[in-house]
């Protein structure tokens, strides 16, 4: 048995459709961990999104606008965007007010999400040894295509479980 079809779950995935499946997972789909993403995120209304139970932590909103920017990053770099350096971008945006607000960040969520499957699956597997570079605090760091994608996956996995944590505790 190969590696595609052990991590694959026994159907033959090229690695592509394997870091596609891996993202689906992750972010809207059944993962093994537990909840992805999108399924923490029902039933969170407006108020919930906006609640901060802990202080001086992030709030559900801010999660949510802080993962579209970073799968949004991950769609340029991937276009061949110049990444800014680190301590120069805005990855934490501002809450909004209304319904309405709370609704575009979601879709916006969602949006880039469906961006980022479709440039995957339009791309091949030899982009995914394409090395890009970024600085942080003044050191460069270097990282594959592979990485970053797979390093989305994980980006959503984390937020996941934040926003569960903030799911389950009272407002203050």
């Amino acid at each position: 048995m190969d590696f595609h079809t052990i991590f694959s779950g026994g159907f033959d995935l090229n690695e592509i459709e394997l870091i596609v499946d891996q993202l689906k997972q992750t972010f809207d789909g059944r993962a093994w961990h537990g909840p992805s993403l999108m399924q923490t995120l029902k039933a969170v209304d407006r108020a919930k999104a906006r609640a901060r139970p802990i202080k001086a932590r992030h709030t559900i909103w801010e999660i949510v606008n802080h993962c579209s920017y970073w799968i949004e990053a991950v769609i340029q770099t991937l276009r061949g965007e110049t990444i800014p350096d680190i301590a120069t971008i805005k990855d934490w945006s501002q809450m909004g007010e209304s319904q309405e607000d709370w609704d575009k960040a979601l879709e916006r969520l969602q949006g880039s999400y469906k961006d980022l499957v479709k440039l995957i699956q339009d791309s091949s597997e030899t982009s995914l040894t394409n090395k890009k570079s970024f600085s942080f605090q003044g050191q460069k760091f270097t990282f594959t295509n592979r990485k970053m994608l797979h390093g989305i996956s994980d980006h959503n996995t984390y937020h996941a479980g934040q926003i569960a944590i903030l799911r389950s505790q009272k407002s203050e």
